[in-house]
């Protein structure tokens, strides 16, 4: 099951298969995407990236003649704890169903940070753009880019500026270290500016001791207005945290 709180911010864009998928398609789900639509004005708690994909077929952007689809692979669907929790399976006075079988290898109740892949096809070739790179990112990447063949890291679009969807940056390094020179990322300003603090060394890599190697990051700020990532068009805007404050 999916968990309602998704991203911390709404995928209401993204058009997901109708009926269950198959056991063997757990981590996948091809889309289509829609129109932008205009963000509905609400007094937030908090502000962050609401990731509404559109891909406009009427111009070409999006391959529908060949058999390679655009995809969306679900990297992960836990909460920032994840599961199982050590607190559970280390608690001799009850017995976790959920973490116990989560402890097995291979089990599907083992979930790690919220975050997608899409994997968008267009004229202009194929991209992998990740949304979220949290603490528990490279698991989760040690089991899903072998399985549906991801190598590369195309673009991150960071959604805010907890751990569960930035304290992974730093994994990044294997893949700018060994497979590409960098990676673009896509952030507000808002979240930056924590960034700034919690991942100084990436922002600043002048600070870098000689012969480190660490995640080569080009950072790309964006506003709550929609934004072009690999000819792909996402609509940024305000969510909310909390209900509504009664009158």
């Amino acid at each position: 099951m999916i968990p309602r709180r998704f991203f911390s911010a709404s995928m209401a864009a993204l058009v997901l298969p109708p009926s269950p998928l198959p056991a063997s398609s757990f981590a996948r789900a091809r889309f289509t995407a829609p129109l932008c639509r205009a963000a509905v004005p609400l007094p937030p708690r908090r502000s962050s990236l609401s990731t509404r994909l559109q891909s406009s077929i009427a111009n070409g952007d999006l391959s529908t003649g060949s058999e390679e689809q655009s995809e969306i692979i679900f990297v992960g669907t836990g909460t920032s704890e994840g599961i199982p929790r050590v607190s559970c399976l280390t608690d001799p006075s009850k017995a976790c169903e959920v973490c116990l079988k989560a402890a097995q290898p291979g089990n599907k109740n083992r979930r790690r940070n919220t975050s997608i892949l899409v994997r968008y096809v267009s004229s202009l070739g194929r991209f992998n753009i990740l949304v979220d790179a949290g603490k528990f990112f490279y698991h989760s990447a040690l089991q899903w880019f072998p399985t549906y063949g991801l190598r590369n890291i195309d673009a991150v679009i960071i959604t805010h500026s907890h751990a569960d969807a930035i304290g992974g940056l730093d994994d990044l390094r294997d893949w700018t270290n060994n497979v590409q020179s960098h990676i673009p990322i896509y952030v507000n300003n808002r979240d930056f500016e924590v960034m700034k603090k919690t991942h100084y060394y990436l922002v600043d890599t002048s600070v870098v001791v000689p012969g480190a190697a660490v995640s080569e990051l080009q950072f790309n700020l964006i506003k709550e207005e929609p934004f072009i990532v690999h000819n792909l068009k996402v609509c940024s805007s305000i969510y909310l945290l909390t209900v509504l404050p009664k009158e």
